[in-house]
């Protein structure tokens, strides 16, 4: 039987999640008053390129942090959490600038409908009701099929490791 945790580490798992939360309500909250759809389409395809730069430098610097942490699953879960937000932000963000001309993507019309194709092509389901269409779309989509993958498994094994060597005293 697992001892109950102590008021201070249920506080400091309550204080992680409302972190985790926060920060995904904050990209949330900015891609949606992002005027990403307007003739500042180069504005989407910039700050989608910029949350995608981002991601392996947060994720290392995650990582490190799982690695000296008094909660390093709370800690794990955050940072792969927001490894999934910003590839989900940043891909979206980058198929809109480039559908601004309604050529690229069949069925693209709205953020929505970008945030749901990018969910999609990450998950690899595909239901195949927006699919890319024109060769900058399908170059983007194979680029962020090759991201996904190769991405989400580095950022997962480095802080799963991290988490380990935490959790075994360094014996991983």
């Amino acid at each position: 039987m697992m001892p109950n945790p102590s008021p201070e580490a249920q506080h400091r798992r309550l204080r992680g999640l409302l972190r985790v939360l926060a920060l995904a309500a904050v990209l949330i909250g900015v891609y949606a008053v992002i005027p990403l759809q307007t003739d500042r389409w180069w504005l989407g395809l910039v700050i989608g390129v910029v949350a995608l730069a981002g991601i392996a430098p947060f994720a290392v610097r995650r990582a490190v942090a799982v690695g000296t942490s008094e909660q390093p699953m709370l800690d794990a879960i955050e940072a792969i959490t927001m490894v999934v937000a910003m590839l989900v932000f940043g891909f979206s963000s980058v198929f809109l600038a480039i559908n601004r001309g309604e050529g690229q993507f069949v069925g693209l019309v709205t953020k929505i409908d970008a945030m749901y194709f990018t969910i999609t092509t990450m998950s690899t389901v595909g239901f195949g009701d927006i699919h890319a269409s024109g060769q900058a779309a399908r170059a983007a989509v194979s680029i962020q099929i090759v991201f996904d993958l190769s991405l989400l498994a580095m950022s997962v094994r480095l802080l799963v490791r991290s988490v380990r060597q935490r959790t075994t005293g360094g014996q991983a």
